[in-house]
C-alpha cells in the first residue's frame, strides 16, 4: 500500500491552525467587540486603536519571523505562536484597563496570525511545486472551517457566560491544540527523502550530494534544491515583490474591517442578533471555503495575475454592498461576494510569490512581503472606527472599498522576474 506523502500532513496542520486563528482572532474576535466595549464603556476607536497597534507590531517582526523559520525550523516557530495566542486570550480575559488590554491584544495577535502563517506556508511551498496552489487552497479551507466552526460556540458562549470565562476558556483550547498539531509541520522535504510533490527517494539523494553524474541534471537540481531562488535582497529589487505586498495590502484593509466590524455593524446599526450575525459569518466562511478549493484549480488554468485582480474587485463590491445594506438578501449578497474573494485570493497570493521568487529565502521573503501588507490591517480598522464613532459604518465602509480599488489595476500590471538561477 502506496504511503500518503508527508507534505499532505502539513496541509492538515496548516487547516487547522488557520481554523483556530480564523474562528477564534480574525473573525472570532468580532464576538468579544460590544461586550467588552460595554463593560468598560470605551468607545470604537479605542478597541480598533488596540487592532492597529498589534498590525503595527506584526509588520515589524514579520522578517524576524522569516529570519527564525530559515534558520531554526517551522515546527518550534508553530509551537510557540500558539503558546503565544493562547496566554493572550487568558490575559484579555484577566484585563482591568485600557493599557492592561492593549498588552494582552498586542500578545495574542502576536501569536494569532504571523508567525504560525508564515511557518505553514513556507513549508508547503518547500514540500509541494506542481501541486503548490492546491496544497495552499486545501490548508486555507481552515479559515472557512474556523469560521462555521467557532462562531455560534462563541455566540453560545458569550450568550451563557461572562467574556471573560469565555476569553480564558478560548485561550486554553488554543495552547493545547495548538501544540499538537504543532508537532506536524516540517519546513524542507529533503531531510525525510523526499523532494517536492514526493519525489523519488533515490531522486532525494542524488539532489542532497549535488551529484550530476548521478543522472539528475543541473535543471533538475536547480528546480527542486532548497540552494536555489531569490535571496531577500534580489527579491527587494523586483517589481513583483512591491506589487504583491502593495496589493495584498490593500486587500487587507478590506478583510480587517469586515473581520473586526462585521458583527458589530449587523447588531448596531442593522438591528442583528448575535445568532444572526453568527449565520451571516458562518455564510461567508463557508464560501470563503468553496473559494480556497477553487482557488487552486483556477490557479491551474488562468493566469494568476487576473485572478487575482478579480479577487480586488470582488473584495470592494462585497463591501460597498455591505455598507448599503438595508435587507437580509443584501447581506446575504455580500457575505456570498466577499467569502468567495477572501477566498480565491488567498491562495492565488501566496502561490504567486513561490513561483516568482523559489525556495531558498522564501520564509524571509513571504514575512517582510507580509510586513508590508500588515500596512492595510493597520490602516482600516482604527479608520473605520474613528468614522463610525463619528459618523456611520457606512461612510468607513465605502471609503475602504474606494482605497481598495487601485489593487485591481496593480495586480494586471504584475511582471514575473525573471530567474536568476
Amino acid at each position: 500500500m502506496r504511503r500518503v506523502f508527508y507534505g499532505w500532513w502539513i496541509v492538515l496542520a496548516g487547516c487547522v491552525s488557520m481554523a483556530i486563528s480564523s474562528g477564534l482572532f480574525f473573525n472570532g474576535f468580532g464576538f468579544f467587540f460590544e461586550p467588552i466595549r460595554n463593560h468598560f464603556a470605551w468607545n470604537r476607536t479605542v478597541l480598533s486603536g488596540a487592532y492597529s497597534i498589534s498590525r503595527i507590531e506584526s509588520a515589524l517582526v514579520g522578517p524576524l519571523i522569516g529570519y527564525l523559520i530559515q534558520r531554526y525550523g517551522a515546527k518550534g516557530v508553530v509551537f510557540f505562536s500558539f503558546l503565544i495566542f493562547g496566554i493572550g486570550f487568558i490575559l484579555i480575559g484577566k484585563s482591568v484597563s485600557v493599557f492592561t488590554f492593549y498588552v494582552a491584544f498586542i500578545i495574542t495577535a502576536t501569536g494569532a496570525e504571523p508567525p504560525a502563517f508564515i511557518a505553514v506556508m513556507a513549508s508547503l511551498n518547500n514540500w509541494f511545486q506542481v501541486n503548490r496552489a492546491k496544497a495552499i487552497g486545501i490548508a486555507m479551507l481552515g479559515l472557512g472551517l474556523g469560521g462555521i466552526i467557532f462562531p455560534p460556540i462563541l455566540a453560545y458562549g458569550l450568550n451563557n457566560f461572562t467574556w471573560r470565562e469565555v476569553s480564558i476558556a478560548s485561550g486554553i483550547f488554543i495552547i493545547i491544540v495548538g501544540s499538537a498539531i504543532s508537532v506536524l509541520v516540517r519546513l524542507n522535504p529533503e531531510p525525510y527523502g523526499y523532494l517536492p510533490d514526493g519525489r523519488t527517494l533515490e531522486i532525494a539523494r542524488k539532489v542532497s550530494k549535488k551529484n550530476l553524474r548521478t543522472g539528475v541534471t543541473e535543471e533538475d537540481r536547480k528546480e527542486y534544491s532548497s540552494d536555489y531562488g531569490f535571496s531577500l535582497a534580489d527579491a527587494l529589487k523586483t517589481q513583483a515583490f512591491w506589487v504583491i505586498s502593495i496589493g495584498h495590502a490593500q486587500a487587507l484593509l478590506v478583510v480587517s474591517v469586515t473581520g473586526l466590524y462585521q458583527v458589530p455593524y449587523l447588531e448596531d446599526s442593522l438591528g442583528f442578533t448575535r445568532d444572526s450575525a453568527a449565520k451571516i459569518v458562518m455564510l461567508l466562511t463557508a464560501v470563503n471555503m468553496f473559494g480556497q478549493l477553487s482557488g487552486g484549480a483556477l490557479a491551474d488554468r488562468f493566469p494568476k495575475k487576473i485572478i487575482a485582480s478579480g479577487t480586488i474587485l470582488g473584495h470592494c463590491i462585497g463591501l460597498w454592498i455591505l455598507a448599503g445594506a438595508y435587507n437580509y438578501p443584501l447581506i446575504i449578497l455580500y457575505a456570498v461576494i466577499q467569502g468567495f474573494a477572501w477566498g480565491v485570493r488567498s491562495p492565488v497570493i501566496t502561490s504567486m510569490r513561490g513561483d516568482y521568487f523559489g525556495r531558498k529565502s522564501f520564509p524571509l521573503i513571504m514575512g517582510t512581503s507580509q510586513g508590508i501588507a500588515m500596512i492595510g490591517m493597520v490602516v482600516g480598522p482604527v479608520l473605520v472606527g474613528y468614522i463610525a464613532d463619528h459618523y456611520s459604518y457606512s461612510i468607513g465602509f465605502r471609503i475602504i472599498s474606494l482605497m481598495t480599488m487601485p489593487g485591481i489595476i496593480l495586480f494586471l500590471c504584475i511582471k514575473q522576474p525573471r530567474k536568476n538561477w
